[in-house]
């Protein structure tokens, strides 16, 4: 399978459909309720979105499956385009689409979803800026589409910290670039709150809701034992290829491996939420899949114990098989 999807061509788009299909099935088949991830208080835009689709479960499905595949797409194009990880494969689409899928009852409509598209985008606009001649206003279109990301899933914020890290990775220190980034991040927060004061909200009402969004802990999700299984098992995915890019990075391209420092920084700012955000829970997963999916990739691309990687990948398939079967 791995040897498979590490070409390109109709043929592995055709299986990623289909095993995409078949992961949504059972929610095409019979779409969910909108779930209540916020606590009853969304960010605004997402609230717009779930109000508008909450007596629609089937449009919420279509919409949810629709976001994930842009995501999807959008990540074999970046790394089409910086090339960091040496092939053009389907694997950081294979990968995230099965990551997401880990928690089905937070597939649909999960308010991080949209968040992680403009994410991904902006850190694509901000690797974007590495060799840029004079003043670069990557940082800011970054820190923009990253803030924006926050108007529907409030812990999104936390990610503008990656834009001034990547500042430093990518280019020598420029305190122009760092205050248009600064400008960038807060933009979408001043039309917001404009947008809301002048549609006659109350501003103090407003900052209780993000406050909500940020600070308090929101419902605890039950995990079962097999979901446990199914976590220890991907995360016995990550670590070899982890293991494996630590290796690998002293002798890559300095653009790769500027980028997957980068996907480092992502992967431990996901990690210091989930421990340290009460807020922060398994929908946290759209965004988290993005950087473990592109390290994943990059070890299954290049790896010559294929075998050994096999076994991993189909123990996770097998797992997510048993935990939908039996979610117990």
């Amino acid at each position: 399978m791995i040897r498979f999807f590490r070409g390109s061509g109709i043929a592995p788009v055709t299986l990623l459909m289909l095993i995409t299909l078949a992961l949504w099935s059972e929610h095409f088949l019979s779409p969910p309720l909108v779930p209540d991830i916020t606590g009853g208080a969304p960010m605004p835009l997402w609230g717009l979105i779930a109000g508008a689709l909450s007596a629609m479960p089937l449009m919420a499905v279509i919409l949810s499956f629709g976001l994930m595949l842009v995501v999807a797409i959008v990540m074999v194009r970046f790394n089409i385009a910086i090339f960091f990880i040496p092939r053009r494969t389907y694997l950081p689409a294979l990968i995230y689409i099965i990551l997401y899928s880990l928690f089905p009852g937070e597939m649909v409509l999960n308010p991080a979803l949209p968040a992680a598209l403009l994410v991904m985008i902006g850190l694509w606009r901000m690797i974007s800026a590495y060799r840029v001649n004079g003043l670069a206003f990557n940082f800011f279109d970054a820190a923009l589409l990253i803030s924006a990301g926050s108007m529907f899933y409030a812990d999104a914020v936390w990610f503008v910290l990656l834009v001034f890290i990547g500042a430093l990775i990518l280019r020598s220190p420029d305190i122009r670039e760092m205050i248009f980034a600064l400008a960038g991040a807060l933009l979408p927060w001043l039309v917001l709150y404009a947008v809301w004061y002048v549609t006659g909200g109350s501003v103090a009402n407003l900052t209780e809701i993000v406050r909500h969004n940020i600070f308090d802990e929101m419902s605890s999700v039950y995990i079962a034992r097999t979901m446990v299984i199914l976590l220890v098992v991907a995360g016995l995915n990550f670590l070899p290829a982890l293991v494996s890019l630590a290796g690998e990075m002293p002798t890559q391209k300095i653009r790769s491996r500027k980028t997957f420092e980068i996907l480092l920084w992502m992967t431990f700012i996901c990690l210091a939420s989930y421990i340290f955000v009460p807020s922060v829970s398994v929908e946290m997963n759209a965004v988290t899949a993005i950087p473990v999916a592109f390290i994943m990739a990059n070890y299954m691309a290049l790896t010559r114990n294929l075998v050994f990687a096999e076994i991993l990948f189909w123990l996770m398939v097998i797992m997510i098989v048993v935990s939908r079967v039996w979610p117990f």
